[in-house]
């Protein structure tokens, strides 16, 4: 198991998905994991230490896992299927182990919640794993291009 940070956390506008960039801690591969736009909120949010005056989702979780005495110990985002990743949340209550299947996103979510260890198997980042930097400058490339596809339909729209 790798132990990663949260890098950042954007947006695809090619995909209209959000993107979590996990670092490995002492290396410079990052492995994306693409989200749903509400689940990229819900990690910005905590990490910008935004706070709701009632419970989103991902605080209720935590809040029913502390209640329940139990302790989230890590998350692992441990495979890919079909292009999915699948993520395990792992919990100790009363000195038994549960592992409780989720979404990375999900996990993610309630990992900066509980600020707990976030790790992936090493695996994943052998077959997906990316530089940073050639990764960012794919994003920003993507972007550009569609942006300059948008001004083209506009300049055509005001021809005719």
């Amino acid at each position: 198991m790798i132990s990663c940070k949260i890098e950042t956390v954007t947006f695809d506008d090619v995909s209209h998905m959000g993107v979590v960039l996990l670092t490995e801690k002492d290396g410079r591969r990052v492995l994306p994991v693409w989200v749903g736009l509400f689940e990229a909120q819900a990690i910005l949010f905590r990490l910008q230490n935004s706070y709701f005056p009632r419970p989103l989702t991902h605080d209720l979780l935590k809040n029913c896992i502390e209640r329940l005495n139990g302790q989230v110990e890590y998350i692992l985002i441990n495979r890919i299927e079909n292009n999915t990743f699948y993520a395990q949340i792992h919990i100790k209550h009363n000195n038994n182990k549960i592992v409780i299947d989720s979404r990375p996103s999900d996990a993610i979510a309630l990992a900066v919640r509980v600020e707990t260890p976030i790790y992936v198997e090493e695996k994943l980042f052998e077959t997906n794993g990316v530089d940073k930097e050639e990764f960012l400058k794919e994003q920003r490339e993507k972007l550009y291009k569609l942006y300059l596809e948008a001004t083209e339909e506009d300049e055509e729209k005001t021809k005719h």
